[in-house]
Protein backbone atom coordinates (compact mmCIF):
# COMPACT_ATOMS: atom_id res chain seq x y z
CA UNK A 1 0.00 0.00 0.00
CA UNK A 2 1.52 3.15 -1.32
CA UNK A 3 -0.59 6.47 -0.90
CA UNK A 4 2.60 8.56 -1.22
CA UNK A 5 1.96 11.45 -3.75
CA UNK A 6 -0.53 14.97 -3.24
CA UNK A 7 -3.76 14.01 -4.53
CA UNK A 8 -5.00 16.74 -7.62
CA UNK A 9 -8.29 16.21 -7.13
CA UNK A 10 -11.72 15.08 -5.51
CA UNK A 11 -14.84 13.75 -6.07
CA UNK A 12 -17.63 16.09 -5.95
CA UNK A 13 -20.50 14.49 -3.62
CA UNK A 14 -21.26 11.04 -2.10
CA UNK A 15 -24.70 10.30 -1.73
CA UNK A 16 -25.54 6.82 0.67
CA UNK A 17 -28.48 4.86 -0.84
CA UNK A 18 -30.93 3.38 1.85
CA UNK A 19 -31.68 -0.38 1.76
CA UNK A 20 -32.77 -3.68 2.93
CA UNK A 21 -32.29 -4.25 7.27
CA UNK A 22 -31.39 -7.44 8.63
CA UNK A 23 -32.13 -7.99 12.18
CA UNK A 24 -29.29 -11.15 13.32
CA UNK A 25 -27.67 -11.87 17.10
CA UNK A 26 -24.49 -9.37 17.61
CA UNK A 27 -22.10 -12.71 17.71
CA UNK A 28 -22.74 -13.05 13.95
CA UNK A 29 -21.60 -9.52 13.85
CA UNK A 30 -18.40 -9.87 16.14
CA UNK A 31 -16.72 -12.33 17.98
CA UNK A 32 -18.98 -12.38 21.24
CA UNK A 33 -21.14 -14.19 23.50
CA UNK A 34 -24.21 -11.55 23.03
CA UNK A 35 -26.91 -13.09 21.35
CA UNK A 36 -29.03 -9.46 21.40
CA UNK A 37 -30.87 -8.85 18.08
CA UNK A 38 -29.40 -6.28 16.00
CA UNK A 39 -31.42 -4.50 13.28
CA UNK A 40 -28.22 -3.53 10.73
CA UNK A 41 -28.81 -1.13 7.07
CA UNK A 42 -27.50 -2.74 3.77
CA UNK A 43 -26.89 0.32 1.92
CA UNK A 44 -24.90 1.91 -1.16
CA UNK A 45 -22.84 4.52 -2.17
CA UNK A 46 -23.30 6.86 -5.17
CA UNK A 47 -20.24 9.06 -5.66
CA UNK A 48 -19.93 11.84 -8.40
CA UNK A 49 -16.73 12.61 -9.89
CA UNK A 50 -16.02 14.32 -13.01
CA UNK A 51 -15.61 11.66 -14.76
CA UNK A 52 -18.78 9.82 -14.09
CA UNK A 53 -20.74 8.18 -11.47
CA UNK A 54 -19.07 5.31 -9.57
CA UNK A 55 -21.33 2.85 -7.25
CA UNK A 56 -19.85 1.04 -4.12
CA UNK A 57 -21.88 -2.07 -3.99
CA UNK A 58 -25.14 -2.82 -5.20
CA UNK A 59 -27.17 -3.94 -1.94
CA UNK A 60 -29.70 -6.82 -2.30
CA UNK A 61 -31.22 -7.96 -4.91
CA UNK A 62 -34.62 -5.78 -6.09
CA UNK A 63 -36.69 -8.19 -7.02
CA UNK A 64 -36.47 -9.58 -3.21
CA UNK A 65 -38.91 -6.47 -2.46
CA UNK A 66 -41.46 -7.61 -3.29
CA UNK A 67 -40.92 -11.62 -3.22
CA UNK A 68 -38.02 -12.10 -0.17
CA UNK A 69 -38.62 -15.94 0.16
CA UNK A 70 -38.84 -15.96 -3.58
CA UNK A 71 -35.42 -14.62 -3.89
CA UNK A 72 -33.97 -15.64 -0.44
CA UNK A 73 -35.44 -18.41 0.55
CA UNK A 74 -35.72 -19.35 4.22
CA UNK A 75 -33.12 -17.01 4.48
CA UNK A 76 -34.95 -14.07 4.41
CA UNK A 77 -37.34 -15.49 7.46
CA UNK A 78 -34.31 -16.22 9.01
CA UNK A 79 -32.98 -12.81 8.72
CA UNK A 80 -35.78 -10.68 8.78
CA UNK A 81 -35.24 -9.80 5.80
CA UNK A 82 -37.17 -6.15 5.15
CA UNK A 83 -36.50 -3.76 2.18
CA UNK A 84 -39.25 -1.09 0.30
CA UNK A 85 -39.37 -1.13 -3.38
CA UNK A 86 -38.57 2.11 -3.16
CA UNK A 87 -35.11 1.50 -1.38
CA UNK A 88 -34.20 -0.86 -4.35
CA UNK A 89 -30.70 0.32 -5.28
CA UNK A 90 -32.00 1.15 -9.53
CA UNK A 91 -35.00 3.12 -7.43
CA UNK A 92 -32.68 5.20 -5.40
CA UNK A 93 -30.45 6.23 -8.23
CA UNK A 94 -33.75 7.01 -10.32
CA UNK A 95 -34.65 9.09 -7.11
CA UNK A 96 -31.36 11.31 -7.28
CA UNK A 97 -32.23 12.35 -11.47
CA UNK A 98 -29.67 9.94 -12.88
CA UNK A 99 -30.35 7.14 -15.01
CA UNK A 100 -28.77 3.78 -14.48
CA UNK A 101 -26.55 4.55 -17.89
CA UNK A 102 -25.12 7.44 -15.96
CA UNK A 103 -23.21 4.98 -13.82
CA UNK A 104 -19.68 4.14 -15.76
CA UNK A 105 -18.11 2.20 -12.45
CA UNK A 106 -19.64 -0.36 -10.25
CA UNK A 107 -17.07 -1.94 -7.28
CA UNK A 108 -18.51 -4.58 -5.75
CA UNK A 109 -16.81 -4.42 -1.89
CA UNK A 110 -16.83 -8.27 -2.29
CA UNK A 111 -19.56 -11.07 -4.19
CA UNK A 112 -21.88 -11.83 -0.55
CA UNK A 113 -25.45 -11.98 -1.51
CA UNK A 114 -26.26 -8.37 -0.12
CA UNK A 115 -23.37 -6.76 -1.62
CA UNK A 116 -24.10 -8.16 -5.24
CA UNK A 117 -27.11 -8.54 -5.72
CA UNK A 118 -28.06 -5.49 -8.22
CA UNK A 119 -25.19 -5.88 -10.29
CA UNK A 120 -27.17 -7.16 -13.31
CA UNK A 121 -28.51 -3.60 -13.30
CA UNK A 122 -25.43 -2.33 -15.20
CA UNK A 123 -24.56 -3.88 -18.19
CA UNK A 124 -23.09 -0.95 -19.72
CA UNK A 125 -20.21 0.07 -16.43
CA UNK A 126 -16.81 -1.15 -15.61
CA UNK A 127 -16.57 -3.55 -13.08
CA UNK A 128 -13.62 -3.68 -10.38
CA UNK A 129 -12.55 -6.23 -8.23
CA UNK A 130 -9.82 -7.53 -6.01
CA UNK A 131 -7.99 -10.78 -7.33
CA UNK A 132 -9.48 -14.07 -6.23
CA UNK A 133 -13.14 -11.86 -5.53
CA UNK A 134 -15.15 -14.05 -8.16
CA UNK A 135 -13.00 -17.34 -8.07
CA UNK A 136 -13.84 -17.41 -3.88
CA UNK A 137 -17.39 -16.25 -5.39
CA UNK A 138 -18.07 -19.02 -7.96
CA UNK A 139 -16.24 -21.77 -5.79
CA UNK A 140 -16.54 -20.57 -1.99
CA UNK A 141 -15.50 -22.61 0.33
CA UNK A 142 -17.79 -24.84 2.35
CA UNK A 143 -18.12 -22.36 5.41
CA UNK A 144 -18.90 -19.59 2.97
CA UNK A 145 -21.53 -20.94 0.69
CA UNK A 146 -24.67 -19.83 2.48
CA UNK A 147 -23.26 -16.28 2.02
CA UNK A 148 -23.04 -16.42 -1.89
CA UNK A 149 -25.80 -16.51 -4.62
CA UNK A 150 -24.29 -17.82 -8.04
CA UNK A 151 -27.61 -16.02 -9.74
CA UNK A 152 -26.52 -12.49 -8.58
CA UNK A 153 -23.29 -12.71 -10.75
CA UNK A 154 -24.06 -15.19 -13.40
CA UNK A 155 -26.09 -12.72 -15.22
CA UNK A 156 -22.68 -10.57 -15.11
CA UNK A 157 -20.21 -13.20 -17.31
CA UNK A 158 -19.59 -11.23 -19.98
CA UNK A 159 -19.73 -7.21 -18.29
CA UNK A 160 -16.35 -5.47 -18.40
CA UNK A 161 -14.91 -6.79 -15.17
CA UNK A 162 -11.24 -6.08 -13.63
CA UNK A 163 -9.27 -8.26 -11.25
CA UNK A 164 -6.80 -6.33 -9.22
CA UNK A 165 -3.94 -7.50 -7.63
CA UNK A 166 -3.66 -4.58 -4.78
CA UNK A 167 -4.37 -0.92 -3.99
CA UNK A 168 -5.36 0.82 -7.02
CA UNK A 169 -5.87 4.60 -7.79
CA UNK A 170 -9.36 4.42 -9.91
CA UNK A 171 -8.69 7.91 -11.89
CA UNK A 172 -5.20 8.70 -11.40
CA UNK A 173 -5.71 11.99 -9.39
CA UNK A 174 -6.23 10.35 -5.41
CA UNK A 175 -9.99 11.14 -5.62
CA UNK A 176 -10.86 7.59 -5.09
CA UNK A 177 -9.04 4.50 -4.06
CA UNK A 178 -9.61 0.95 -3.77
CA UNK A 179 -8.04 -0.65 -0.91
CA UNK A 180 -7.41 -4.36 -0.80
CA UNK A 181 -8.61 -5.78 2.02
CA UNK A 182 -9.51 -9.25 2.19
CA UNK A 183 -10.57 -11.60 4.81
CA UNK A 184 -13.88 -11.84 5.06
CA UNK A 185 -13.95 -12.96 1.89
CA UNK A 186 -10.99 -14.21 -0.97
CA UNK A 187 -11.15 -10.34 -2.76
CA UNK A 188 -12.51 -8.09 -0.08
CA UNK A 189 -12.29 -4.12 -0.99
CA UNK A 190 -13.32 -1.12 0.65
CA UNK A 191 -13.01 2.44 -1.08
CA UNK A 192 -11.58 5.73 0.10
CA UNK A 193 -13.14 8.46 -1.39
CA UNK A 194 -11.52 11.80 -1.06
CA UNK A 195 -14.09 15.11 -1.05
CA UNK A 196 -14.03 18.23 -0.93
CA UNK A 197 -14.19 19.03 2.81
CA UNK A 198 -13.36 15.40 4.17
CA UNK A 199 -11.91 11.61 3.70
CA UNK A 200 -14.27 8.76 4.16
CA UNK A 201 -13.30 5.38 3.52
CA UNK A 202 -15.83 3.04 2.91
CA UNK A 203 -15.03 -0.23 4.69
CA UNK A 204 -17.40 -2.55 3.00
CA UNK A 205 -17.61 -5.87 5.05
CA UNK A 206 -13.83 -5.40 6.44
CA UNK A 207 -15.60 -5.11 10.06
CA UNK A 208 -19.50 -5.15 10.81
CA UNK A 209 -19.57 -3.22 13.98
CA UNK A 210 -17.41 0.04 15.60
CA UNK A 211 -16.22 -2.75 17.90
CA UNK A 212 -15.02 -4.59 15.09
CA UNK A 213 -12.68 -1.68 13.91
CA UNK A 214 -12.22 0.11 17.41
CA UNK A 215 -10.75 -3.39 19.17
CA UNK A 216 -10.05 -5.33 15.86
CA UNK A 217 -12.83 -7.51 16.23
CA UNK A 218 -13.69 -9.50 12.84
CA UNK A 219 -16.80 -11.02 12.51
CA UNK A 220 -16.51 -15.05 12.97
CA UNK A 221 -17.70 -15.85 9.61
CA UNK A 222 -14.53 -14.96 8.03
CA UNK A 223 -13.08 -16.80 5.21
CA UNK A 224 -9.67 -15.91 6.99
CA UNK A 225 -9.67 -14.35 10.44
CA UNK A 226 -5.96 -13.42 10.25
CA UNK A 227 -6.36 -11.74 7.11
CA UNK A 228 -9.09 -9.94 8.08
CA UNK A 229 -7.77 -8.53 11.73
CA UNK A 230 -4.90 -7.05 9.09
CA UNK A 231 -7.38 -5.42 6.92
CA UNK A 232 -9.03 -3.73 10.17
CA UNK A 233 -5.27 -2.64 11.24
CA UNK A 234 -5.03 -1.06 7.61
CA UNK A 235 -8.03 1.02 7.69
CA UNK A 236 -7.17 1.93 10.90
CA UNK A 237 -3.89 3.27 10.14
CA UNK A 238 -4.93 5.05 6.54
CA UNK A 239 -7.78 6.85 9.03
CA UNK A 240 -5.73 8.13 11.46
CA UNK A 241 -2.80 9.38 8.62
CA UNK A 242 -5.24 10.98 6.34
CA UNK A 243 -7.83 12.51 9.45
CA UNK A 244 -10.03 10.41 7.38
CA UNK A 245 -13.43 9.03 9.15
CA UNK A 246 -14.07 4.93 8.59
CA UNK A 247 -17.92 4.18 7.52
CA UNK A 248 -18.82 0.43 8.38
CA UNK A 249 -21.38 -0.57 6.05
CA UNK A 250 -23.48 -2.68 8.65
CA UNK A 251 -23.01 -0.64 11.36
CA UNK A 252 -26.16 1.37 13.06
CA UNK A 253 -25.00 3.91 14.88
CA UNK A 254 -22.86 4.91 11.67
CA UNK A 255 -26.09 4.69 9.79
CA UNK A 256 -28.09 7.04 12.14
CA UNK A 257 -25.13 9.92 12.50
CA UNK A 258 -24.44 10.31 8.59
CA UNK A 259 -26.40 12.16 5.91
CA UNK A 260 -28.54 9.34 3.64
CA UNK A 261 -30.08 10.73 0.00
CA UNK A 262 -31.06 12.73 -0.88
CA UNK A 263 -28.92 14.74 1.38
CA UNK A 264 -25.23 14.85 -0.47
CA UNK A 265 -21.89 14.22 1.64
CA UNK A 266 -19.08 16.27 0.14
Amino acid sequence: MAISYAPSKTATRMWALTGATFTVPRNILVASLDTTPVTIPVPTYLIEHERGLVLFDTGCNPRAATDPEGVYGPLAAATNFKMAPEHTVDAQIRALGYRLEDVKIVIPSHLHFDHAGGLYLFPHARFYTMHGELQGAYWPPPNARGFFLVEDYLPTRNFDWFELPDDHDLFGDGSLILLKTPGHTMGGCSLLVRLRHQIVILAGDAAHLREGIEVVNPMPFNVDTRQAALSIYKLRALRDSLGARIWISHDPEDWAENPHAPQAID
